[in-house]
């Protein structure tokens, strides 16, 4: 994409009056718009429009939602394209799901077009700034374009929020994190994840990281504050 080209955002949304309005939306905000109402072909859309964004809901009537987001995330040139989930599920086991299988972030109908607006902005900067693309520490390795772990060699079978909770330590290296600093910075806008949530994921990352879980040598527990990674990070 070069400076003179707007963003590309391609909406998959089967309320054909919503998805209208979002396309001339975000056509006015100097988007380009590619609009799918059903879900089919979504796939050879993603490789031939190739967007910087996608909003995709949830319930479709020719495929699921959550089952195009998991192909998004097999696929290594896709792997961190930003996606917004829409749904009128709004149980937090809902949004927790979402989020896990890996959406960016989750916004539940109805809601407001200048909050969805806003988000995407948020999304397109975050994706835009520049970062390493691999980090490593000792035995453990994580390519952050191809979205894999590997411990030993050994790849590790990481939900999107585990990898994700793992990057942003690794990341910074030393330093102590909060609960609430995590859930900002892990789960984005996403508000109604509780902090209890950081430790059940801290939990299960030992358990496929650490020899001895409870005495970890990375994942490390700050008395009454919260969470930092030990060890010396390496970025490539």
């Amino acid at each position: 994409m070069t400076p003179l080209q707007p963003p590309r955002i391609l909406v998959v949304e089967d309320d054909p009056d919503l998805g209208e309005l979002l396309r001339l939306q975000l056509q006015q905000a100097g988007y380009q718009v590619a609009l799918n109402s059903t879900g089919a072909g979504f796939l050879r859309q993603l490789q031939e429009f190739e967007p910087q964004l996608v909003v995709l809901d949830w319930m479709l009537p020719a495929a699921d939602g959550l089952e195009l987001l998991r192909e998004v995330r097999r696929q290594p040139r896709s792997a961190r394209l930003p996606v917004i989930l829409l749904t009128a599920r709004g149980e937090e086991a809902d949004r927790i799901r979402g989020l896990d299988v890996g959406a960016d972030d989750y916004v539940t109908k109805p809601f407001s077009p200048r909050e969805l607006l806003a988000r995407i902005r948020a999304r397109l900067r975050a994706g835009a700034e520049a970062g390493p693309e691999s980090l490593r520490c000792g035995p453990l390795h994580l390519d952050l374009r191809a979205h894999v772990a590997q411990l030993d060699g050994q790849t590790l079978e990481l939900s999107e929020i585990e990898f994700r909770l793992l990057a942003f330590l690794m990341r910074n290296p030393g330093q102590a994190f909060t609960r609430r600093q995590i859930v900002d910075a892990v789960w984005a806008a996403d508000h109604f994840i509780t902090e209890r949530t950081v430790d059940v994921y801290v939990f299960r990352l030992r358990g496929k990281l650490e020899a001895q879980p409870q005495n970890p040598r990375w994942l490390q527990s700050v008395r009454r504050f919260g969470y930092s990674f030990a060890g010396e990070v390496e970025r490539a």
